[in-house]
């Protein structure tokens, strides 16, 4: 991840105590998830553990990041782009390749089939390589980082000649259709709100290395004004009732303590309890 920005430090050095300095696509989703378990992590500051899946997210998206830098510095110093794409993949990427695989060969493969539907190679660069983007006008501001930003051109998925595409990397299983709503199309629509004024967006997606799954958010006003929804709910809740527990199967999922949430040993949920609403594990 890049180093954040001058401001980003000054608002949260300059926020009061229980006050959101800033909105972000995780506080969204999380609020929305479970308002409890936002509070737990944005209002009170509670950290959450390391885990092997977030350690493996990090090296994948650093992997992907410095990728796309190299493959920036290396036209600026030639006018060219590689005949083998790998070259462009960190020097030590053979060390821990195997630990992260599928999601480097897949991601050259997709890179590979950008290169083919460019009309030219300036149109395979990448316009933005983890881009910051704010919104001033909401108060908070909504801040983000776009983990790559492409021609349009260059995404054959996507029918469009002109304007851009924000993409977001996951780690994760490609959801399925059920959940695409309330997940992944709904943070398309978060990026979409944030980056608006700063580029002709022609679309908003989220690729999915481990199945190889490039999915198209959907936009509509719905989603926007439900995200609008949970962003005045957030910011205007003061007290613990404020910030209910959604209890859900993400509560616990499992017996042990790597298959519950972070804060399930802080919190009243009795999903997967002895007298809980879902599945029992005493």
């Amino acid at each position: 991840m890049p180093d954040q920005s001058d401001v980003l430090g000054d608002l949260r050095e300059n926020a009061a105590d229980g006050e959101l300095p800033y909105i972000s696509k995780s506080r969204v989703t999380t609020y929305k998830t479970c308002p409890r378990r936002f509070y737990y992590q944005y209002v009170l500051g509670l950290r959450t553990p390391d885990n092997y899946y977030t350690k493996r997210g990090r090296q994948v998206h650093k992997a992907y990041e410095l990728y796309y830098e190299n493959l920036l510095e290396h036209y600026a110093d030639t006018g060219e782009i590689p005949e083998d794409l790998t070259e462009l993949l960190p020097e030590d990427v053979s060390l821990w390749a195997d630990w992260i695989e599928p999601y480097i060969s897949n991601f050259i493969m997709f890179e590979e089939a950008r290169r083919e539907a460019a009309p030219d190679a300036e149109s395979f660069l990448p316009v933005g390589v983890e881009a910051e983007g704010w919104d001033w006008e909401q108060a908070p501001p909504l801040m983000g980082y776009a983990d790559v930003i492409l021609n349009a051109s260059s995404v054959p998925e996507v029918q469009a000649d002109e304007g851009v595409v924000v993409v977001d990397f996951k780690t994760g299983k490609t959801p399925d259709k059920k959940y695409r709503d309330d997940g992944i199309f709904l943070e398309g629509e978060y990026y979409s709100m944030l980056f608006s004024d700063d580029w002709d967006i022609a679309a908003v997606a989220g690729y999915f290395p481990m199945n190889d799954d490039f999915l198209v958010s959907e936009l509509n006003a719905e989603r926007r004004s439900r995200i609008k929804t949970y962003i005045e709910e957030m910011t205007t809740g003061k007290i613990r009732e404020d910030f209910p527990i959604c209890e859900q199967p993400l509560c616990k999922w499992g017996k042990d303590d790597d298959q519950q949430c972070d804060f399930y040993s802080i919190c009243s949920s009795r999903w997967g309890k002895f007298d809980g609403p879902g599945p029992t594990y005493d």
